[in-house]
This record gives structure tokens, sequence and C-alpha cells, in this order.
């Protein structure tokens, strides 16, 4: 089992210092999915983007800095 913490950086820049235990790597994919989708559907569009791609960071400690990234799911607008 890994103890992934799920962090959002952007304007807001939400640090999760409780994380969760997932069994994989694939499992730690399938939650930022699920979060990022969470956040997409509650978040007005303005809170959540500026205009700048924001970031999901997945990391094996409870602070975005430290530690090992597991992986980055990245949001950005299309512009046209």
């Amino acid at each position: 089992m890994l103890r992934c913490y799920f962090h959002v950086l952007n304007g807001k820049r939400l640090v999760d210092d409780v994380g969760i235990e997932v069994a994989d790597i694939e499992e730690a994919k399938l939650e930022a999915v699920k979060f990022t989708g969470t956040i997409l559907m509650t978040e007005h569009p303005t809170d959540i983007w500026d205009g700048t791609p924001w970031e999901m960071k997945v990391t094996d400690q409870p602070s975005p800095n430290r530690g090992r990234t597991y992986l980055t799911l990245t949001v950005t607008t299309g512009t046209s």
C-alpha cells in the first residue's frame, strides 16, 4: 500500500496533509482523475481557472515540494 497526497496547485493552492492509501500507482491515477472531476463539477469556473493551467500533484509527502512525485495531472483551457 502507498499513502498518496493529492495537492492542487494553482491560485488557491490546496495542500493535502492527510492523503489516502492506495494499492498502487494505477489506483493513484484513478483517484487523481476522480478528484479532479469533483473539483471541476463543484467549483465555479472563475474560482479554479484564472487563465493559467492548474495541476494536481500526487506525492508521497504532505508537502508538494518534498518527497517523490508519483504523477502530475495538468488542467488547461483551450483557446480558439
